[in-house]
C-alpha cells in the first residue's frame, strides 16, 4: 500500500526528521537511509518498521540538522601536543619569543565538536519514527477504505454473477442430456435394457457443477467477512481471489451451455481483479 508519513522531533543541539514512503510490494521490505554511520540506530529503526507494518516496501530516511552554531566541543590530546610541537618548532626557526597558549590551539583545531553518542540520539529518532509512523498508517488507512470500497463492488457483482450460475446450471444440464439422447437415438445403438440410462446419468453426474457453486458461494461468503475486518488481510484475500480463479476455471471447463461458460469467464475476470487488488492490501 502506497502512503508518506513524516515526523520531526527536537533534542540538545539539533533536530531529527524521519520521512517515510511506502509503495506496494507482495511481501514486507524495509529500507533506511540516513543512519549509515549509526548502525545500532538503523537497527532498531528496522525492528520498528517490521513491528508497525507487514507489507509493502517500506523507506525511511533520516535528517539531521544541527539548531545553531554552538555545539559541545572536547581537547583531542594527540592534536594538541602535535600542533604544540609544531608552534615551537616554528616559533625556534622565526625566533618568535611568544609562548604558545590555548587560544593558538583551540583556533587551530586541537578542540573538535562532540557528536552525541548514539543511545543519547534515539530518543529524539524514536520520537520522530513514530510520528512518521502514524502518519503512513493513517495514510494506508485512508487508500484501504478505498481498495475496501472497490472490492466490495467487485464481490456484489460476483454474488451475482454466481447466482445467475446457479440459476443457469440445472437448464444448462437438461438441455446438454436432451442434445446427447437425441445424437444417441440417432445412431441407432443397441444396448442392454436400462444402459443407455445408467451412462446418461454417469454422464449428468460428471457434468454437474453443484459442487463448484457451492465452494464459489463459500468463497464468497469468506469474502464479505474479510472486507468487513480489521487488520491485516491481504495476503488471505490473494489467496481467496485465486481460489474463485479455480473454481470458476472448472465451472467454465465443466459448462454445457453458452450462457453458463460466458458467466464462467465473467466470474474468472472478475476474481482476477480481486487478486490484482489484493496485492495491495496489508
Amino acid at each position: 500500500m502506497t502512503g508518506f508519513g513524516r515526523g520531526r522531533a527536537q533534542a540538545d543541539g539539533y533536530s531529527v526528521q524521519a520521512d517515510l514512503r511506502s509503495v506496494n510490494h507482495r511481501y514486507l521490505e524495509v529500507r533506511v537511509r540516513g543512519l549509515t554511520e549509526l548502525p545500532a540506530l538503523a537497527q532498531r529503526c528496522e525492528a520498528r518498521l517490521r513491528e508497525a507494518f507487514s507489507r509493502g516496501t517500506v523507506e525511511l530516511t533520516v535528517r539531521w540538522e544541527l539548531a545553531g552554531e554552538v555545539r559541545p566541543r572536547r581537547l583531542i590530546p594527540a592534536a594538541a601536543q602535535r600542533l604544540k610541537e609544531e608552534l615551537d618548532q616554528l616559533r625556534a626557526e622565526l625566533g618568535i619569543a611568544e609562548e604558545v597558549s590555548l587560544s593558538h590551539l583551540i583556533q587551530l583545531g586541537a578542540f573538535q565538536e562532540l557528536p552525541p553518542e548514539e543511545e543519547e540520539m534515539w530518543p529524539a529518532l524514536e520520537r520522530a519514527l513514530e510520528e512518521a509512523i502514524d502518519q503512513l498508517i493513517r495514510s494506508r488507512r485512508a487508500e484501504g477504505e478505498r481498495l475496501r470500497e472497490a472490492l466490495a463492488k467487485e464481490a456484489e457483482a460476483l454474488q451475482a454473477l454466481a447466482k445467475r450460475a446457479r440459476e443457469e446450471a440445472p437448464q444448462a444440464l437438461a438441455e446438454a442430456g436432451a442434445r446427447l439422447r437425441a445424437r444417441l437415438s440417432q445412431l441407432d445403438v443397441s444396448a442392454e435394457p436400462g444402459r443407455l440410462e445408467q451412462e446418461l446419468a454417469l454422464w449428468a453426474e460428471r457434468a454437474d457443477v453443484t459442487e463448484e457453486l457451492d465452494r464459489l458461494e463459500a468463497h464468497l461468503g469468506r469474502l464479505e467477512e474479510l472486507l468487513s475486518a480489521d487488520g491485516p488481510v491481504g495476503r488471505e484475500l490473494e489467496f481467496l481471489a485465486q481460489e474463485l480463479g479455480r473454481e470458476a476455471g472448472t465451472l467454465a471447463a465443466k459448462a454445457r451451455s453458452v450462457p453458463l461458460g460466458q458467466t464462467a469467464l465473467a466470474i474468472r475476470l472478475a476474481a482476477d481483479r480481486i487478486r490484482e487488488q489484493a496485492r495491495n492490501v496489508e
